[in-house]
Parts: structure tokens; C-alpha cells; sequence
């Protein structure tokens, strides 16, 4: 994909998918606040939600990076984001939503990504709503949410660049 045209098409779909995803973020956040009182199950399922949204957040943003013009500035910004994930070289992130959502192949010894099973799964976990752990991974609240302010941001300036790179292709 190299023509404007087929970039702009890209980005169509991107922007109000980011803004969705970026909604969807704040209300996993604020749902998670409100469990404050009581750590319980409740608690736990905020977790999962808020960390399957980090993750879907994270992927929407990678779609600017199969924008050719700013592909290596949304790079950055992913890898900067995936930085406060990095556990042991592991995205604590990304191990954690695969156990979430593929639990079916994780069981069978088939899951995908960094996590163990027998290391993982189901050994424990420990819930409180500023922390989140499992096996050999942990998320804390208040950094994952200050990487996804950050990564906004990188987004939305990628985005910029990608609109000003956009207007002056088309106007030749």
C-alpha cells in the first residue's frame, strides 16, 4: 500500500475506531475505581475488562503503522508504550490478554504468547485496584493508564503528521 488514496482509507478507519477504543478505556478505568471499596470478584472482572481494553487500545493505535508515512513514528510510540509492560523481556500486557481470551488453548498446553501454563494460568493471582497479578506478571493502575495518556498522545501526533503528509500528496 503506497498511494494516498489507499492510506486515506486506512486512517478513515482508524480514527473513529481510536476514539472508540480510547472510550472504552476510560470506562474499563472507571469501572475498576468504583470496586475500591470492596476488592471481590467485581474487582477481578474490572481488571480483565480494563486489560483486554489496554490491549485493544494498543492494537488500534498499530494500525498507523501500516501507514508507510508515519509507519516508524507509530512504531515508537508502540514500543515506548509496551516498555512499561516489559517484564523479564516478557509484555506482561499482551501475556496476560492472551490468557484472557485464548483460556481454551492455554488449558490445553497450546496457548499463545510468553505465558506458561503450569507458570501461569491458574497458580494464583493477586487483585487490588491499584495492582493486577498473575503468574509471573503484574499490571499496576496507575502506569498502565500514564503509558495509555502517552501513547494517546503519540498517537494523536502521528496522526497529525500522517493528515499534513495526507493533504500535501493529495494536492499535487
Amino acid at each position: 500500500m503506497s498511494s494516498a488514496t489507499e492510506q486515506g482509507v486506512v486512517w478513515d478507519f482508524y480514527k473513529p475506531r481510536h476514539t472508540h477504543a480510547w472510550n472504552m478505556l476510560q470506562v474499563a478505568a472507571q469501572q475498576l475505581a468504583k470496586t475500591a471499596k470492596t476488592v471481590d470478584f467485581e474487582t477481578e472482572y474490572a481488571w480483565e475488562n480494563l486489560i483486554i481494553r489496554l490491549s485493544l487500545y494498543r492494537n488500534t493505535v498499530k494500525t498507523l503503522t501500516n501507514l508507510p508515512s508515519v509507519a516508524p513514528d507509530a512504531e515508537q510510540a508502540l514500543s515506548r508504550f509496551d516498555a512499561e509492560f516489559t517484564q523479564g523481556g516478557k509484555n506482561a500486557l499482551i501475556s496476560l490478554r492472551n490468557m484472557f481470551e485464548h483460556f481454551d488453548d492455554y488449558a490445553t498446553g497450546a496457548g499463545r504468547g510468553p505465558a506458561e501454563r503450569n507458570l501461569d494460568l491458574d497458580p494464583w493471582r493477586s487483585i487490588a485496584v491499584e495492582e493486577f497479578s498473575r503468574g509471573q506478571f503484574k499490571i499496576l493502575l496507575s502506569p498502565s493508564m500514564a503509558a495509555a495518556n502517552y501513547l494517546r498522545s503519540d498517537a494523536e501526533a502521528v496522526s497529525d503528521k500522517f493528515i499534513r503528509w495526507y493533504e500535501r500528496e493529495t494536492a499535487r
